[in-house]
């Protein structure tokens, strides 16, 4: 207690010195977090996607990337389709109770390119369970639009109003929400309209139901038999984990960038408390002389250190929270989306206040070691 409250004394004591590791620390901390909290509503969402939907198998072009939100910018982006002569022989597949044809569309809205997903009206309850209608009607017949009402609210249309693809209006019949993932943010349309719009040809992806999920790699292995040309068949696990893939690099490049943040942090923090040690010698010295253990004077260096860089790590996360704000609408803006991306978690603001101890504690490593080690007389006679 007695280290803490010297620490935390000589704290207040080098205010000006003080504030500027706490600057140092707030920059990097605010930055992992603005960083992170991309991939991080990335990873929240297509987790909440996947998990609103029953799906057991999913049957893709080799050429799509396994995102739930279809292509984003020119990621995933493929013209390439399944035709749908294919529906009918994998539903005589063993185990197989229904196999939903989806056709993925981009239109062009106010604030970007909307996800537009074609499908069978017959299908969206059994494929899409988590999906409500909110208000309006849920009969999804050729020519209609079903919005999401998050989608709605950036688009700014109601019931009744019409959605424009090229020439064609699509009437809003209804508003539909399921609260979670990509599903608030996408127009579902007619399985005959897409394929109209779109070359006329196949569908984006197979979706099947399984009776028994658990021998999903039997019916995989079945469906992979038919040699489907240039397709892929994924498991739903396999799918999650494709898609996470994505996110992992995404998360990785994010903390790339960041390190550059935090390194400057440990450098600025380790830079304070070397000049504050050298400072403060005489004190260390004296405070072992009236019998103050090696301990207890390594220990106030690291506390101060700690106490720093903990403080600047609470205003990281809220500088943070605010930087994440303005990143999720910038790349709202560069890859024209229509759905925000970020997502500042508890998992992410336990991580950044464990980076910003571990910033103080290695800020602390060199200067408590040199404490450590000083002599008494040495300690007493230094100016």
């Amino acid at each position: 207690m007695i280290a803490l409250k010297l620490a935390f004394r000589n704290v207040l004591r080098r205010r000006e010195r003080s504030l500027l590791t706490l600057v140092g620390v707030l920059l990097a901390v605010g930055a992992f977090v603005a960083m992170v909290s991309l991939a991080e509503g990335m990873y929240k969402r297509v987790s909440l996607e996947l998990d609103g939907r029953a799906v057991d198998i999913y049957v893709l072009p080799d050429s799509a990337a396994p995102l739930p939100t279809g292509p984003m910018g020119t990621i995933g982006l493929t013209t390439d389709t399944i035709n749908l002569d294919w529906v009918n022989k994998i539903k005589k597949v063993p185990n197989v109770t229904n196999v939903c044809p989806v056709s993925r569309l981009q239109w062009t809205g106010k604030k970007g390119s909307m996800m537009v997903m074609g499908i069978r009206k017959e299908d969206i309850e059994k494929f899409l369970p988590a999906l409500r209608l909110l208000d309006g009607s849920s009969d999804l017949q050729p020519g209609k639009v079903l919005l999401g009402k998050g989608l709605a609210e950036s688009e700014g249309l109601t019931i009744g109003k019409g959605m424009r693809s090229g020439q064609t209006v699509f009437p809003v019949i209804g508003l539909v929400g399921a609260g979670a993932g990509f599903q608030d943010y996408t127009a579902y349309i007619n399985l005959k309209s897409a394929l109209k719009l779109g070359d006329g040809k196949g569908a984006s992806e197979l979706w099947v139901q399984l009776k028994d999920p658990h021998r999903a790699a039997e019916v995989v292995k079945k469906i992979e038999d038919f040699k489907i040309p240039n397709v892929k068949v994924m498991t739903r696990r396999d799918y999650l984990g494709a898609a996470n893939d994505y996110i992992k690099y995404a998360w990785m490049l994010q903390c790339a960038i960041s390190a550059i943040g935090v390194l400057i942090a440990i450098t600025a923090a380790m830079n304070t408390m070397l000049m504050s040690t050298y400072e403060r010698m005489r004190e260390f010295g004296t405070l072992r002389a009236v019998g103050a253990s090696r301990m207890t004077v390594s220990t106030m260096v690291v506390a101060e250190s700690v106490i720093l860089s903990f403080v600047g790590g609470v205003l990281g996360i809220a500088f943070g929270w605010i930087g994440s704000i303005l990143l999720d609408r910038a790349m709202v803006v560069v890859m024209q989306i229509t759905f925000p991306l970020a997502s500042v978690t508890p998992t992410l603001i336990l991580e950044a206040m464990a980076l910003s101890v571990v910033v103080g504690l290695v800020g602390a490593a060199i200067p408590s070691v040199l404490v450590w080690r000083i002599d008494i007389v040495r300690g007493l006679k230094w100016s």
